[in-house]
């Protein structure tokens, strides 16, 4: 699979696969607003931050969407992503590989000193975590939760 730039277009692909993702994650319950996530990424493709997708027989079956921003706190420069999404029956180290080099060479290209990418969804948390190590990341850490 061939990476490439989405589209404004590719917009509601995106937030479709993105639903599926949504709904097998830590935010399962949360409500998901696919008009919203439709906005956010076709704002993202129209040049607010960028998406990478790959397509299998035209079809969306995984990406990275992101942008770059400065420090609320300093005037440097970094990356971040929204989300980084993959069918399950699209999962491989290669294609994930390829995504986030194109993100990380995104960035760098826009000015950013680093990028932070992190494991949220609660999905194969270990796996995804050293699947980033490999890639020279390296842990910061934990993220926590608490219901109201």
């Amino acid at each position: 699979m061939r990476v490439e730039v989405a589209t404004p277009e590719d917009a509601p692909q995106i937030a479709a696969l993105g639903e599926l993702l949504h709904d097998s994650s830590s935010y399962a319950g949360i409500p998901y607003n696919r008009a919203k996530v439709e906005d956010l990424m076709r704002n993202l493709a129209a040049g607010a931050g960028v998406v990478f997708v790959v397509r299998r027989e035209g079809e969306i079956v995984g990406g990275i969407a992101g942008s770059v921003a400065e420090w609320w706190f300093g005037d440097e420069i970094y990356g971040f992503e929204y989300s980084f999404f993959m069918r399950e029956d699209a999962r491989n180290a290669f294609t994930a590989i390829k995504l986030v080099s194109a993100f990380n060479i995104w960035c760098k290209a826009r000015g950013a000193k680093e990028v932070r990418i992190g494991v949220t969804t609660g999905i194969h948390q270990e796996k995804t975590a050293g699947f980033y190590r490999l890639l020279g990341f390296s842990d910061i850490g934990p993220l926590f939760k608490k219901e109201l």
